[in-house]
């Protein structure tokens, strides 16, 4: 397979010049409004009643509670005046969002939808602009959009209230901007336009950061990771000789410095001061805990924590009320208490994270009626996961000499498996890794796309 790729010096820096990527973001924005007004208004209430909890709400899931909270703080707000108004009202940012456009309209869910689908359709344009200053090549980046904007799944939040496509567009638009920083073609610009890095990159942290502020103190450490990773990057093009010193010294001052712009941004949130605790003692069998580590508990402060922090997450979800009984648990018996007992979970963290849900248990019932519904959904779109899996090493080869690629897919990995440590109940871990994993099906798309367009242009040649 060729490796010859179109090169997109015509939009350097600003692919979104182009018509297709706004294109795409009407087209979405359109049929995603559709989709969510006949799920409130026609399906739910007339053709699966059994699940309407009302207002085109689901039974059972948390819309239904934070539409209520909305409609009782909006009223709140039309009596004592925006004192009463705050942003997260039993810590769910949305319901502050959904009460304050109640004031304004009518206190019902429907009116939401198009900014939901705004929301939605915005991810699915990031993820075309991540692959299109990846592959250079308009249909393949269309094609890579198309699992984030039609996984039907996504509809438990663009037409419901929740969190999660707020998230997982504020995510994605991290990764836009930070991946400017590892393309080379950035840098040998005469002027760099630093606003396509930082612009993205300060709205997603700002995204993140109301809906999950928790979340921030992993930004910290990814952030670090990234830094690392780009200053590797700047050594390498110094000894390869293909960048000046003084844009090296350039890159390499902005990777240390994106750090501090994550650092900027506190996380404030009850569970961050929970996670400062010692391991969460519980009777468990520790299938995963090694028989010796060379950092074992009390060894280093640093690896303690880290150990601590994860342990202190997923027993929030393990021990809450409201997952103690799930059924799409997993692995509650893993507790990381060492670092090493962290390395040694990795393979089954990836497993996890792009495989699961198992086939064994697409057609298992749910603890409720609606979870039930959401798991035959999921297996279509697990389908549709396993065949770009299956791609991806295509577009491995294709995308090979591409940094910004392996920023992306090492970005999008990496957050997968550290929400696979965190989270062990399957249907949270699946609405919150959903930009990480329909992003990496995407790049696949892409690669495989661009490899076919590229070989079909050489034999027209």
């Amino acid at each position: 397979m060729t490796s010859k790729l179109p090169h997109p010096a015509n939009f350097e820096g600003k692919p979104w010049l182009q018509t297709t990527p706004w294109l795409v973001l009407a087209v979405a924005f359109l049929g995603i409004c559709l989709v969510a007004w006949a799920v409130q208004l026609i399906l739910l209430p007339h053709f699966f009643p059994h699940l309407h909890a009302g207002h085109g709400m689901l039974v059972g899931s948390d819309s239904a509670g934070m539409n209520l909270t909305a409609v009782d703080l909006a009223a709140r707000i039309q009596k004592e005046g925006w004192s009463a108004w705050e942003l997260r009202p039993a810590g769910n940012a949305p319901t502050g969002i959904a009460a304050a456009l109640y004031v304004f309209v009518t206190p019902e869910p429907y009116m939401l939808i198009p900014l939901n689908a705004l929301v939605h359709a915005a991810g699915g344009m990031t993820v075309y602009l991540i692959a299109y200053l990846v592959s250079a090549n308009r249909v393949a980046s269309v094609g890579a959009s198309l699992p984030f904007l039609l996984f039907p799944s996504a509809a438990s939040w663009y037409a419901q209230i929740h969190k999660d496509g707020i998230f997982a567009l504020g995510m994605l638009l991290c990764a836009l901007g930070w991946m400017q920083a590892f393309r080379r073609d950035f840098w040998v610009t005469p002027v760099p336009r630093f606003a396509a890095l930082l612009v993205p990159i300060a709205l997603g942290l700002f995204l993140i950061w109301v809906v999950r502020p928790h979340i921030m103190i992993l930004m910290q450490a990814v952030a670090l990771i990234t830094s690392a990773s780009g200053l590797f990057l700047a050594a390498f093009w110094w000894r390869q000789g293909v960048l000046r010193r003084r844009r090296i010294a350039l890159a390499a001052f902005v990777f240390v410095m994106l750090p501090v712009l994550v650092v900027l941004v506190k996380p404030s949130d009850y569970r961050v001061e929970s996670w400062k605790g010692s391991v969460v003692e519980r009777e468990t069998v520790m299938r995963y805990m090694p028989g010796h580590c060379v950092l074992e508990r009390g060894a280093n402060a640093y690896a303690d924590k880290l150990s601590s922090t994860v342990a202190s997450m997923r027993d929030f979800f393990i021990s809450g009320n409201s997952y103690k009984n799930a059924k799409s648990n997993m692995d509650t018996d893993f507790v990381p208490g060492t670092v090493c007992n962290l390395i040694g979970y990795l393979p089954r963290a990836l497993q996890i994270g792009f495989l699961a849900p198992f086939p064994s248990a697409w057609l298992a019932d749910g603890s409720i009626a609606a979870n039930t519904v959401m798991r035959r959904v999921v297996s279509v779109e697990m389908l549709a996961i396993y065949v770009c899996m299956l791609l991806l090493p295509v577009a491995m080869w294709t995308f090979r000499k591409k940094p910004e690629f392996w920023f992306v897919l090492g970005f999008l990995t990496l957050l997968t498996v550290i929400h696979v440590y965190l989270v062990p109940n399957l249907g949270t871990l699946h609405r919150m890794r959903y930009g990480f994993v329909t992003g990496v099906a995407g790049l696949a798309l892409a690669g495989a796309l661009t490899g076919l367009l590229a070989r079909r242009a050489a034999r027209q040649e």
